[in-house]
């Protein structure tokens, strides 16, 4: 609903609860008045529930910037899952905000949203993009979500979030490097399973880090409200690794009900030679996108109870 001259008024401008339950939208479609989820016609919501989503990277919204953060997500993907989402003026919440991407596509979809990091260069940066563009800042709370979220107020329509990868951000960046042309030679970013270390600890503190800002979020939740969670999975070492599936397992022993696993194909990825002539290396040129929802009355089973 939007407010306009004291009046409340629906998705599609008529005033709220007047005619009938359809509203025709022309090219939109039909839109139903009934639509508990979001703002999205029926012809919309046939297109928007796709398995399979391919988005390059836009160079917008202070792309170079923003590209500083080696996980930075398109506020155009972000603003389309909100908008599947999420109805016009709800909230989102972003534990993991990085540089904003979840940030800037609530603005974009004309959404409410809060973003928490732990590192104030993200913030910063953040704010700096939207100073650049004219944006007014989100809510962004430098801080460890674990204290940070059991301060806030609910409730929230809608988690999305982009996980870390241990501390890929403070790991040394490799002595060998890469160059485009035209541009200088650059030390390559370490790979995200690098992050974890040599032994499985740090593997298992990371997903205990997951487990608990994921249970601390819970709370913030309204009944029904959906996650979405992108996790990448990842060929290092001569293995396969699905860390998607260990991010499900999290959610699910919290008693999130998962509800999909969408492919993010990022058509704008480079493919590489791996393993020519001895060995299949996969191009990774995707990333899972988890849905969950969070079910009034579902039981947590967290790990070590």
């Amino acid at each position: 609903m939007v407010r306009e001259a004291g009046v409340r008024r629906d998705v599609a401008g008529e005033p709220a609860g007047g005619g009938g339950p359809h509203v025709d939208l022309g090219p939109r479609g039909v839109y139903h008045r009934g639509n508990r989820l979001n703002d999205l016609t029926g012809k919309e919501w046939l297109f928007s529930t796709r398995s399979v989503i391919s988005m390059p990277f836009p160079p917008s919204c202070q792309f170079e910037l923003r590209s500083q953060h080696g996980g930075q997500k398109p506020p155009e993907l972000c603003a389309y899952l909100i908008r599947i989402f999420t109805k016009s003026g709800q909230r989102v919440l972003d534990p993991f905000m990085g540089v904003g991407g979840t940030l800037l596509g609530a603005s974009l979809s004309g959404r409410e949203a809060v973003g928490i990091e732990i590192s104030p260069r993200w913030v910063d940066i953040y704010h700096e993009v939207c100073r650049r563009e004219g944006l007014a800042p989100q809510t962004a709370i430098v801080g460890d979500s674990r204290q940070v979220l059991p301060t806030l107020e609910g409730p929230f329509d809608f988690l999305l979030t982009d996980v870390p990868y241990w501390d890929m951000d403070r790991r040394r960046r490799s002595a060998g490097k890469f160059k485009r042309a035209g541009e200088a030679a650059r030390p390559r970013r370490p790979s995200k399973l690098q992050a974890f270390g040599d032994g499985p600890r740090n593997r298992e503190e990371w997903l205990r880090l997951l487990e608990d800002v994921f249970a601390a979020a819970r709370p913030l939740l309204r009944p029904r409200a959906y996650l979405a969670v992108f996790i990448g999975d990842m060929y290092h070492s001569g293995r396969f690794h699905p860390l998607s599936h260990e991010v499900a397992a999290v959610l699910d022993r919290l008693g999130y009900v998962m509800k999909g696993n969408l492919i993010w194909y990022d058509v704008s990825k480079s493919l590489h030679i791996y393993g020519y002539r001895y060995e299949f290396i996969p191009s990774m040129i995707h990333q899972n996108i988890l849905i969950f929802r969070h079910e009034p009355g579902g039981s947590a089973r967290r790990s070590g109870a």
